[in-house]
């Protein structure tokens, strides 16, 4: 995969998946604006990339901040001359578990203002500034957004919604005539140390919670972040130029075998 001198914006990249996605695309020859809201955190992850620190700036963004979308995107298009690709992989989890009937209202805003209005936000911008020499878009969901999480129904309605905006916004490039593509990624469970640190409380140690948490998907594979990553690669390069309005689900195939306890 090819993405020489490509001017790409991911957001989230605080985070160990977007992360892996900026770590990614750099070493696919990319360009990389790594945006978070804690710039600090973003900092810290790039440090664990020296090789790549030429091809990486680091920046703050809230993702529910409009105007701040505008600003942090005029101030790219300055430095760099155009946009190639947007990243929307910014997101927030629940703060605990809570079924419909206990769902608090400002705990469904607060995942949907991030995860569903700040991906809005991003496929927008990246379409205004792409809209005249192309590009593409690709919105981070997740495999809860085509299955009931029981105990996580802002999360997965969120993660639902990134669905039909990649379709709806795809849908509208191409009746506009803009030479946009925006797909979306959606990973199964992906062993990152967040993952891991919940299951060691329940387990007392790595290797038992990394065997615990492999039973999640089929065969036992532990996905990575960078199994994400690549997936993103793909899509945003030009091998991926006929694919539009696609979900791409990473998840090991754990999408064949439901229903299941997976999601219990």
């Amino acid at each position: 995969m090819n993405l020489q001198n490509r001017v790409c914006f991911v957001t989230g990249a605080g985070g160990e998946i977007g992360s892996a996605i900026v770590a990614t695309l750099a070493r696919f020859g990319a360009l990389v604006e790594a945006a978070d809201l804690d710039e600090g955190r973003v900092a810290t992850r790039l440090g664990e990339y020296p090789d790549l620190a030429k091809q990486c700036h680091g920046l703050a963004l809230d993702v529910t901040d409009e105007g701040r979308w505008d600003d942090v995107v005029a101030d790219i298009l300055a430095r760099h001359g155009r946009l190639d690709v947007m990243v929307n992989c910014a997101g927030l989890f629940a703060a605990g578990s809570a079924s419909i009937d206990t769902m608090e209202l400002a705990e469904w805003q607060r995942l949907h203002a991030v995860n569903v209005d700040g991906a809005f936000l991003g496929t927008r911008a990246g379409v205004r500034a792409m809209r005249e020499a192309g590009g593409a878009i690709v919105n981070i969901g997740s495999i809860v957004g085509y299955f009931g999480a029981r105990s996580g129904v802002a999360y997965g309605s969120s993660k639902a919604a990134i669905c039909g905006l990649t379709m709806q916004a795809a849908a509208s490039c191409v009746s506009a005539g803009i030479p946009v593509r925006v797909n979306a990624v959606h990973p199964g469970y992906v062993l990152t140390e967040s993952a891991l640190a919940d299951e060691m409380k329940k387990h007392g140690n790595r290797e038992a919670a990394i065997a615990a948490f492999s039973t999640r998907n089929p065969g036992g594979m532990i996905i990575k972040p960078n199994d994400v990553a690549g997936a993103v690669a793909f899509l945003a390069c030009d091998l991926a130029r006929a694919i539009n309005g696609v979900q791409l689900l990473v998840d090991a195939g754990l999408s064949t075998q439901m229903p299941g306890r997976a999601f219990a």
